[in-house]
């Protein structure tokens, strides 16, 4: 019974999986938390799942797997993840040249999901009685980013080292 709990969790987190990488950890995190495991143990898994090669859901669905019902829940949560994916690309292969595909129109709908995907995400890992400090950090990212020549990489660097300095103040 318990390998068709995990099986389904990850079923659902394949549906709706596209972006893959951070977009999807909320999602996971919704699922397996408050079930299979502690907040503890999650950030655990989810510093093995990006370690790993692979995508984190395919990661984390084969360690949630083996972890909770051995091999063969970590074969049934794999192919519950990826189930879905394969299932939607094999008919959209066979039906499109039947079905005409906006093509602007479905990259600006994968963008949208994933974006809301990815705020999921940061909304889901940032504790829930922290200070404003990061979600500030955040924006001024983002707005540097999206609105500015400056390459992410020094604003990633800039963040970090303007959070240090805030922490060396009493």
């Amino acid at each position: 019974m318990e390998i068709l709990k995990i099986s389904l969790a990850f079923f659902k987190i394949g549906i709706v999986a596209f972006g893959g990488g951070w977009s999807v950890v909320g999602l996971i995190k919704q699922e397996i938390v408050p079930s299979w495991m502690s907040v503890d143990a999650f950030s655990s898994l989810i510093a093995i799942a990006q370690s790993t090669p692979g995508p984190i859901a395919l990661n984390a669905a084969t360690l949630v797997g083996w972890q909770k019902a051995g091999f063969f829940g970590a074969l049934a949560a794999t192919f519950s993840v990826i189930a879905f994916p394969l299932l939607a690309m094999s008919l959209t292969l066979a039906f499109s040249r039947y079905i005409p595909i906006k093509k602007d129109l479905a990259d600006e709908s994968l963008r949208s999901g994933s974006m809301a995907m990815i705020i999921m995400t940061l909304w889901t890992l940032l504790p829930q009685n922290t200070i404003p400090m990061p979600w500030m950090f955040a924006l001024a990212s983002f707005c540097l980013t999206a609105f500015t020549q400056i390459n992410g990489v020094w604003v990633i660097l800039g963040s970090g080292a303007i959070n240090m300095l805030l922490g060396l103040l009493p």
